[in-house]
């Protein structure tokens, strides 16, 4: 059977993959990457994310349009989706205990993360409803991080048979909504997403560009989106949080120059260094590096449909 997909027929070329990796408020530049490729008629076969790259990944396979994810970044409420674990007063409770129960580590005493994320979840429930990874127009994959057992964690569409990634688990019937709460719970910001016995949290922590994962669910070449950390000195680093989150910037980028980049056929660096990355107002500007960093790199992609 023929299948035609963007004015292309499926079975008569290679299959494409898209990794869309973490990045925090970056991971808009990705709508702009998807806007790009569906102009120029390239088609998508499989997706993966992680972080912010999971929550644009699960939009497009569950068919929003680049259009839409726009005009929903729009009307986000940021204060209206953050529920704060950790108050003021609570820090001095926390503070008193640490301190009538001996312990020499102030860390230890404290909860696990600042921000619930049970209205965020919410939030993304509204989304997809209750849609689990099998039920995606194309095939999905997210990941998280068991931080228990340091095991990936994969929620995708079920895989064919004998291909297995070294220390890695999958779940294929988990709630789209659970699924990318537990691939966006950064350490030490949001609570870990528990889910049947595991401790899970972003996982950028060992997969920021999951490309590996695309291989292993069939597709025969595959593009790369990369918003990692690229090694350019930060010297607004003042407060635990941003230490936090530099050090898992420096192991993502780290772990994806080592692993993730070997899978990758085309990498598309979007350049954001000058916006502010704090600042959702800039959301446009970031879609529109998105959109234009594919263009750079289009003649590329389509040399992998040949």
């Amino acid at each position: 059977m023929i299948v035609t997909i963007n004015k292309l027929q499926r079975g008569f070329r290679p299959k494409l993959g898209l990794a869309l990796s973490g990045g925090g408020l970056r991971g808009t530049s990705h709508i702009g990457v998807l806007r790009a490729l569906i102009d120029h008629n390239i088609p998508i076969d499989y997706i993966s994310g992680t972080s912010a790259g999971a929550v644009v990944a699960t939009m497009y396979a569950c068919g929003y349009s680049p259009q839409q994810m726009q005009l929903i970044i729009h009307d986000i409420d940021i204060p209206n989706l953050v529920d704060l674990k950790v108050t003021s007063s609570d820090l001095f409770k926390h503070g008193f205990k640490w301190l009538m129960s001996g312990k020499f580590r102030f860390w230890s005493v404290l909860p696990t993360g600042l921000i619930k994320g049970e209205k965020i979840e919410d939030f993304l429930a509204q989304l997809w409803h209750q849609r689990t990874v099998r039920d995606t127009k194309i095939p999905l994959a997210i990941t998280a991080v068991d931080i228990n057992s340091a095991d990936t964690v994969f929620f995708t569409s079920p895989l064919p048979a004998n291909r297995t990634i070294l220390n890695a688990r999958y779940y294929h019937n988990a709630l789209l909504c659970e699924a990318v709460r537990a691939s966006i719970s950064i350490p030490g910001v949001f609570f870990p997403k528990k889910y049947r016995g595991m401790t899970l949290v972003d996982g950028a922590v060992k997969n920021n560009l999951p490309t590996d994962i695309l291989s292993h669910m069939g597709a025969d070449k595959i593009i790369a989106v990369d918003l990692g950390y690229a090694g350019q000195p930060n010297y607004e680093i003042d407060s635990v949080g941003e230490i936090l989150l530099q050090c898992i910037e420096i192991m993502g980028r780290e772990v994806t120059l080592m692993k993730s980049e070997k899978y990758a056929d085309v990498i598309i660096r979007p350049q954001s260094n000058d916006l502010n990355h704090k600042d959702l107002k800039q959301a446009n500007e970031f879609i529109k590096r998105g959109y234009h960093a594919t263009l750079e790199k289009i003649n590329e992609i389509r040399d992998l449909l040949l």
